[in-house]
C-alpha cells in the first residue's frame, strides 16, 4: 500500500448564483512517476428543493387564518358602508331641516308639510341604517 504525501487540503465552500455549493479538494495520491499523483477535484452539492407544502403552520391552520382574515375584511367593509350610509342620512336630514326652517319662515302655511317631508326622509334613512 502506498502512503499519501501530505494530507488533503480543503478549500472554502463557494456558492454560485444557482445555490450550488462547490467544495474544492487538493492533495497528493500514490501512482505518479515520483510515486504520487497531484490531483484536484470539485465536489458539487446541490440543495434539495423545498416542498411547496412546507410552511411554518399546518395547512389547516393557515387556511383557517385566511378565512378569519377574509371575514374580518368583510366585516370592516360592512362597517364602513354602514357609517357612510348613516353619515349621508344625517347630513341630508340636517340640510333638509335647515331648508324646512327657511321655507317655514317664508311660507308659514306650508310648515307642517315641510316638517312631514323631512320627518319621512329621516325615518326612511334611519330604517336603511337599521336594515343594513
Amino acid at each position: 500500500m502506498h502512503s499519501v504525501r501530505g494530507s488533503a487540503r480543503h478549500g472554502s465552500p463557494h456558492e454560485n448564483r444557482k445555490g450550488v455549493i462547490k467544495m474544492s479538494y487538493q492533495g497528493s495520491y500514490p501512482g505518479g512517476p515520483n510515486g504520487y499523483i497531484d490531483a484536484e477535484y470539485t465536489e458539487v452539492i446541490t440543495p434539495q428543493p423545498r416542498s411547496k407544502g412546507l410552511h411554518i403552520l399546518p395547512r389547516s391552520t393557515s387556511s383557517m387564518m385566511g378565512e378569519v382574515m377574509e371575514e374580518a375584511m368583510v366585516l370592516a367593509t360592512h362597517d364602513r358602508c354602514l357609517a357612510l350610509l348613516a353619515k349621508a342620512g344625517m347630513e341630508h336630514t340636517a340640510a333638509l331641516s335647515m331648508m324646512e326652517l327657511q321655507f317655514s319662515s317664508m311660507t308659514p302655511q306650508g310648515a307642517h308639510r315641510y316638517s312631514e317631508i323631512v320627518d319621512a326622509y329621516a325615518q326612511k334613512a334611519a330604517d336603511k341604517v337599521r336594515r343594513w
